[in-house]
């Protein structure tokens, strides 16, 4: 190792540090080492472990529900007769009941399975758990009652019972998985599931994926070391908390010792013949072997993709939330409604400020600007005019900044409370704009940062919004245009309908730097 990173590196924690040789060929395993002594893999690995624990988790789910849609169904007579169901007396309620629940129990664990509840990825997240059980629920009783109605099932048709089991469904799941889920997050559990992995290299990008490892509760792999790259140097200083493992000649012995599981490659700067031989270890013995993005992709790294053009593979950002036509089509639906009540219920208020604006400065109330909005296209806004006729003349485009003296007196008022961007509710309507999303700027302004400002242009990978993720975080007018950039680039990797809600809520109560 090079001296520079001489006083950082840590005696190997898992046995020597001796270098040993990075095999060359085909013929070399880490069993030609026998100067120390090779530990046996674990039989069971983590993500077999994993496995293993989302079937039992499917099982459950299946055994649970089956449960409740019994306790539904026996609820449901209960309330209609005052009477448990008795077999004896009812010979084919008798035979019916088991088969309705060991079958209803099966078509909703389908459900959760079809929406990869059991992937090991979602393992440990919560939320999702909670969201697919509220979706499976929604979709088994709608199925059942189809089932019922289209195929006109006659003798035991339990109705009104269904309603029952939705009820018992979402409490006896809700609780089971609560139980399961306390036992999921013990330490010994989650150490079962949790992978290995060493890093080949460092820089900035593997300690923000390490600090995001550790926060995140639903990630099953865990940075236990590193090692420098093969010309011996790290890209920055590996935290004083993580062992620096030994030499990258070292990594195969390195990796058994520390029972590792996977191999994360920071340094891209490697050249391709050593990639490949690193990859080609990793598969002959049975490591996940991972890449840190390039920097070719600084924007939107989440929404790429592996793409097959006649069976050659490209690398591209092209799975973006929105270029889904599902999501488009649904926020195209959002953004018409919304244009149309907006439109009317907004029209009065309008009217009201046209008449201030005008007492105040006599000339055109409505004013008309060229913006620019997805793929760059350029489309006229139309806003409320807060600002004295022919405000730019002398200074071109500038933004405005707090206590400007272009400002009317009514405008500061419109501008602090958005009122001046009523009028947009028409760009909206006419698909210029959508009611969230990063807000327009002119062309020309464009120009001027699209240089200067990493990222800038990335934001126009769809239709600029009324409102949007940085405007509610006060990232508007005169601010700091790279996090507004970062802001507008999280709503594009992020987006969902709740998202978009949550931004046309929040612009009611948040108008911080509104000027």
């Amino acid at each position: 190792m090079n001296a520079s990173f001489g006083s950082i590196t840590k005696e190997f924690p898992c046995g020597a540090t001796s270098v040993y040789p990075f095999p060359q060929g085909t013929t070399a395993t880490v069993t030609a080492y026998p100067e120390s002594p090779v530990k046996e893999r674990p039989v069971i690995s983590p993500r077999e472990q994993a496995y293993q624990f989302s079937g039992l988790l499917m099982i459950g789910d299946w055994a649970v529900s089956s449960a409740a849609i019994l306790a539904g169904l026996q609820l449901r007579e209960w309330q209609r007769t005052g009477a448990i169901f008795d077999a004896t007396h009812h010979i084919m309620i008798g035979q019916m009941l088991p088969t309705w629940s060991i079958s209803g129990g099966a078509a909703f664990t389908w459900i959760m399975l079809m929406l990869k509840t059991y992937e090991n990825r979602n393992l440990y997240r919560m939320q999702r758990m909670l969201k697919n059980l509220l979706r499976s629920i929604v979709l088994w009783s709608v199925a059942i009652w189809a089932y019922i109605g289209l195929f006109q099932v006659t003798g035991f048709t339990p109705r009104i019972g269904v309603l029952y089991c939705t009820f018992t469904l979402f409490s006896f799941l809700g609780l089971w998985r609560l139980i399961s889920f306390t036992v999921l997050i013990q330490p010994s559990v989650k150490e079962r599931v949790s992978s290995k992995a060493i890093v080949v290299g460092w820089n900035e990008t593997v300690s923000r994926l390490r600090k995001a490892m550790r926060r995140d509760l639903a990630q099953l792999d865990e940075i236990i070391g590193c090692v420098p790259s093969s010309d011996g140097r790290f890209g920055s200083k590996p935290p004083p908390e993580l062992a620096v493992l030994g030499e990258y000649a070292a990594l195969p012995r390195i990796a058994v010792e520390c029972r590792a599981n996977s191999i994360i490659l920071a340094d891209c700067s490697c050249s391709a013949s050593e990639i490949q031989r690193l990859a080609a270890f990793c598969q002959r013995e049975l490591l996940g072997f991972k890449m840190m993005v390039p920097e070719y992709f600084p924007a939107l790294s989440s929404a790429l993709q592996v793409e097959t053009v006649s069976g050659v593979p490209l690398l591209g950002v092209s799975r973006l939330p929105l270029d889904r036509t599902r999501n488009r089509v649904i926020k195209r639906v959002v953004d018409v409604c919304g244009a149309i009540v907006g439109l009317v219920l907004s029209g009065p208020i309008v009217l009201l400020f046209l008449i201030l604006v005008y007492a105040e400065s006599p000339g055109p109330v409505i004013y008309r600007q060229r913006r620019t909005s997805r793929s760059g296209r350029t489309f006229f806004i139309c806003k409320i005019r807060s600002m004295k006729v022919d405000a730019e003349a002398a200074t071109g485009a500038v933004w405005c900044k707090k206590q400007d003296d272009r400002r009317l007196r009514v405008g500061a008022f419109m501008r602090k409370y958005n009122i001046d961007e009523l009028p947009q509710f028409w760009n909206v309507l006419k698909g210029d704009m959508s009611l969230v999303g990063p807000r327009p700027e002119r062309p020309e302004l464009i120009e001027r940062f699209k240089d200067d400002i990493p990222n800038y242009n990335a934001r126009h990978e769809v239709r600029a919004g009324l409102t949007g993720w940085a405007q509610i975080h006060g990232l508007r007018g005169d601010t700091d245009l790279t996090k507004r950039v970062e802001a507008d680039l999280y709503y594009l990797e992020n987006w969902s309908l709740m998202l978009d809600l949550y931004c046309l809520i929040a612009t009611f109560f948040k108008n911080q730097n509104a000027h």
